[in-house]
């Protein structure tokens, strides 16, 4: 069953496509209509512009992360099922929407003001959560590490290595291995 979208959501899509490909920067409005079959000047009747689809990509993405967090975060389980269910999280999303996170983890620093604070603002929270579930772990004896910030930046970068790797593995393999390595140490 085929789902429809949209057309600018199309737009939204195809702009994170060739986001992911050529940046930011080198992406046209006049790459993106010839994309996705419309005049340059047509394709803004669906978009105000090309900044405010990377807003909405980024913006969209760092959303879904923040409420699996809070999902995640919340729930009375311990922090190595927390770990697992981050980890699956960011495999979900990374496999659900590869080039959108490509965009989110790469081109967010050509976000302007305001948009770029809330971006910021939510990757801090989600990070602090990440530290404070590591931390948790640590003190009922479930992680063992000398530096948090060590140990989580290991971590984040291994998680946003995933969205690459998706070409390259299938899910239950990456999963698997991020799990165990992760949460054993």
């Amino acid at each position: 069953m085929t789902t429809s979208i949209t057309k600018k959501q199309f737009i939204i899509n195809t702009a994170a496509d060739l986001f992911q490909e050529r940046g930011y920067s080198a992406t046209s409005i006049r790459d993106l209509a010839a994309k996705v079959g419309l005049e340059p000047s047509s394709i803004y009747s669906h978009i105000r512009s090309k900044e405010d689809l990377l807003s909405e990509i980024c913006m969209s993405c760092a959303d879904r992360f923040s409420k699996g967090m809070n999902d995640i975060y919340f729930q009375d389980i311990s922090p190595r099922k927390k770990m697992r269910a981050l980890i699956q999280l960011h495999l979900d999303i990374a496999f659900d929407i590869p080039a959108s996170v490509t965009v989110f983890n790469d081109e967010w620093r050509f976000l302007h003001e305001p948009v770029l604070s809330d971006f910021l603002e939510a990757r801090k929270e989600y990070e602090k959560k990440i530290k404070k579930i590591l931390t948790d772990g640590k003190k009922v004896g479930k992680f063992e590490f000398q530096n948090i910030d060590i140990v989580f930046s290991i971590i984040i970068k291994m998680l946003s290595w995933s969205h690459s790797a998706i070409k390259k593995f299938n899910k239950e393999a990456l999963e698997a291995e991020l799990t165990s390595f992760i949460t054993k140490h």
